[in-house]
């Protein structure tokens, strides 16, 4: 509802249990000390500063009707440092969109665990389990938790993580304490709504290194690759695409959802091959990989949400349901260096692009990893009525590193422009609306 921002019914005990300080983190002294560090050098040119009225656009964006149930999805979440008490207007605004929400997803591609002893791989994408609590504050209320850093920590790392979603009332699915509670529905109550909200949660990686081994242990749903040798032109090729009896099983889970809830999302994380910069900027899904995200419509989910690539891709109406192939980065707090120290990533990280003549320690992400959208869908009695784009941008140097901010008039502009450009392959079409996008529904 407008005026008040709506805050989940756990954030009043939030604010008594939760041990984290009310204002930013300082910085470790490494960064602060480090002049090569990315957290210290501001290289970019930096755009001249607005007059924007980011509380009256946003407080006129939030204007509802009665019977108005408001979706908000995000993309992939890496997030380790508190936001929520930055005043910045295009910051907290941002986070008031998903706070007013009814719902509000995001990809949760870091483990909540007190056990930084497990850690498995070179990237440490792990808060404390107090950080729960910042992670409610933000708005967030529903999470996908199938993705492949959900096993960074290990199963026991999964566990306590799955807990402390459950501690803050933060609906997840796509993992479990065994497969099949990771193939059931996380189902979402809802203040003055009796719409029975659900989601479903799925990983695809190029290998089936994260299926489960052991069913009756902590697992992942996942879709794994198939790859069958076929002739072209006369020379054997591999051609991979996803496993068919995974996309059965994963219809199988919708069709029972279906039964029991009124909304059903659906987020299938998407990893078709690595991120190694040797493939590129991966903004666009292959057709092998269509396929999964279509199968879910046919078998009833209401939209698709896809996360995995780190960068947008394009927007599909399919039999008049919203496909978002991928929502690209949110929270992208990808280098902390009190974890990992920020330039050492600089060297060894095959995700960067490295220019000829240019340091290891000036290398930035691809303005690509660094522009996404917020969506903003508005439902009523059961019906799609708007699907609206916010632009954002995240920092990628300074004290602010990976944090989100709705975008300039310049850069929203080059945003929506390269989401039209994406999405037109579809037939999708996105009318500027100002300072925002508006998807065209049939």
């Amino acid at each position: 509802m407008p005026g008040t921002p709506r805050v989940h019914r756990v954030l009043a005990m939030a604010l008594l249990l939760c041990g984290l300080p009310a204002v930013a983190q300082a910085r470790p002294e490494s960064a602060k000390d480090d002049p090569r560090s990315v957290y210290r050098r501001i290289l970019q040119l930096q755009e001249k500063p607005e007059r924007i009225d980011w509380a009256g656009r946003i407080t006129e964006l939030l204007k509802e009707e009665p019977g108005d149930l408001v979706v908000t999805a995000v993309g992939d979440m890496i997030f380790n440092e508190p936001i929520s008490q930055l005043e910045a207007p295009e910051r907290s605004g941002l986070l008031r969109l998903m706070q007013e929400a009814d719902v509000a997803y995001g990809n949760m591609e870091f483990s909540l665990n007190d056990r930084p002893d497990l850690q498995r791989p070179f990237y440490n994408f792990r808060a404390p389990v107090a950080f729960r609590w910042e992670l409610a504050r933000t708005g967030i209320n529903l999470v996908s938790v199938a993705n492949n850093h959900a096993l960074d920590f290990g199963p026991e790392g999964l566990k306590e993580s799955l807990k402390s979603l459950d501690q803050s009332n933060i609906t997840y699915a796509g993992a479990g304490s065994t497969l099949a509670e990771a193939h059931a529905p996380g189902r979402l109550e809802l203040a003055g709504h009796k719409t029975r909200v659900a989601l479903l949660s799925y990983m695809r990686y190029w290998t089936a290194k994260y299926r489960s081994k052991d069913a009756s242990g902590p697992s992942l749903s996942t879709i794994d690759p198939a790859v069958i040798l076929a002739v072209r032109d006369g020379k054997v090729e591999k051609v991979e695409g996803p496993l068919e009896s995974d996309v059965l099983a994963m219809e199988d889970d919708i069709l029972l959802a279906r039964r029991r809830n009124d909304l059903l999302l659906v987020s299938l994380h998407n990893h078709d091959v690595t991120h190694h910069r040797a493939y590129g900027i991966q903004d666009t899904t292959p057709p092998n990989e269509e396929i999964m995200f279509r199968r879910a419509i046919e078998a009833g989910a209401d939209m698709v949400l896809g996360t995995g690539p780190h960068v947008l891709r394009g927007i599909e109406l399919y039999k008049g349901r919203p496909i978002f192939y991928s929502l690209g980065d949110f929270i992208y707090q990808y280098r902390t260096p009190e974890r990992i120290p920020v330039d050492l990533i600089h060297q060894r990280d095959i995700e960067m692009p490295r220019p000829a003549n240019v340091s290891v320690f000036d290398l930035r992400e691809s303005r690509e990893v660094l522009e996404t959208v917020l969506v903003r869908m508005t439902l009523n009695q059961g019906r799609l009525k708007r699907i609206q784009l916010l632009p954002v941008t995240i920092d990628d140097e300074g004290p602010l590193y990976g944090v989100p901010r709705l975008a300039s008039t310049k850069r929203g502009a080059e945003i929506l422009a390269l989401l039209q450009k994406l999405s037109a392959p579809y037939g999708t079409k996105i009318t500027l609306k100002g300072w925002y996008g508006e998807v065209q529904l049939p």
